[in-house]
């Protein structure tokens, strides 16, 4: 029997439904796998995001890198994304993607089949070392780098999208987008169906140009990423956070549609409402 590296318990609702081995769309044709170079002309900065809720978000970040069970476990075993098995922006493996990365990676309750991790670890270990070596260092963000390197379809990380993407061993965009965050977070964004649908995405095609025009997008004279990067510095988290993924734990705690998260999220409001800490509640609702 062949083996996958399990998902961890995240707590997450993930609807990887286009993460299938066949490249087919809803009409029975062939899917592009390609990155597309367009942003969705859609897609808005979500309104959990407003400045007026910065504490909530303040206190959903902390509470999912923080909390721990009676058992003294982190409630999400997505906080330990960032650092299992080293850091993910560790100079001595920023070009190569390990078995640590891959066990990272299932903490976002995602599972890498058996013949995929062999594939990565293996057969195209080589050039996908290669395409990594020639993306934008573990430095460079989504926000700074030069707009080719993720609109271009032939740039070095579009190629790497590409080649993960083509086995037809189960990697679809949700899991091939966490695998690539792993490897490059200032640069790469999370995809799946929470973030799909806060985005009012159709598809992962365009996320990477779309997440590019959001973080830039000014409120206050501040564009979105300085402000993810103040909820992070607020909240103590290491540098390992990046501000793509303060944007990702948002989005996802504050719109997950599951009632356990939900819950969640409103004894934190109702906590920070008493204490007059939050002016007005927040709902998904909003936009």
């Amino acid at each position: 029997m062949g083996m996958s590296v399990p998902a961890a318990p995240d707590a997450r609702k993930i609807d990887d439904s286009t993460d299938l081995s066949r490249p087919v769309d809803a009409r029975g044709g062939k899917r592009d796998v390609r990155t597309l170079t367009m942003p969705s002309p859609t897609a808005h900065v979500p309104s959990i995001l407003d400045p007026a809720y910065a504490v909530l978000v303040d206190h959903l970040v902390k509470d999912y890198f923080c909390s721990v069970t009676r058992k003294g476990l982190h409630r999400f075993t997505g906080a330990h994304f960032e650092t299992l098995s080293g850091p993910w922006n560790d100079r001595e493996t920023q070009n190569v993607i390990t078995a640590g990365d891959l066990a990272a990676v299932s903490c976002l309750s995602v599972e890498i089949p058996g013949a995929a991790a062999v594939r990565i670890l293996e057969d195209q270990a080589r050039e996908i070392s290669s395409l990594l070596n020639a993306m934008p260092s573990v430095d460079e963000t989504l926000w700074e780098v030069p707009v080719e390197s993720v609109a271009d379809p032939d740039s070095p990380a579009s190629r790497l999208w590409r080649l993960l993407r083509a086995g037809r061993d189960g990697l679809g965009p949700t899991t091939t987008s966490k695998i690539m965050a792993r490897k490059r977070a200032n640069l790469i964004p999370i995809f799946d169906s929470v973030l799909r649908d806060a985005l009012r995405l159709e598809s992962s095609e365009g996320h990477w140009l779309t997440m590019r025009r959001l973080t830039l997008a000014a409120d206050g004279g501040r564009p979105l990423h300085e402000r993810l990067a103040d909820t992070a510095r607020r909240v103590a988290l290491p540098e390992t956070v990046t501000p793509l993924r303060v944007f990702d734990v948002v989005v996802w705690y504050a719109y997950n549609p599951r009632p356990k998260v939900q819950s969640w999220v409103r004894q934190i409001q109702d906590a920070l409402l008493a204490e007059g800490q939050l002016e007005q509640r927040w709902a998904p609702s909003d936009g």
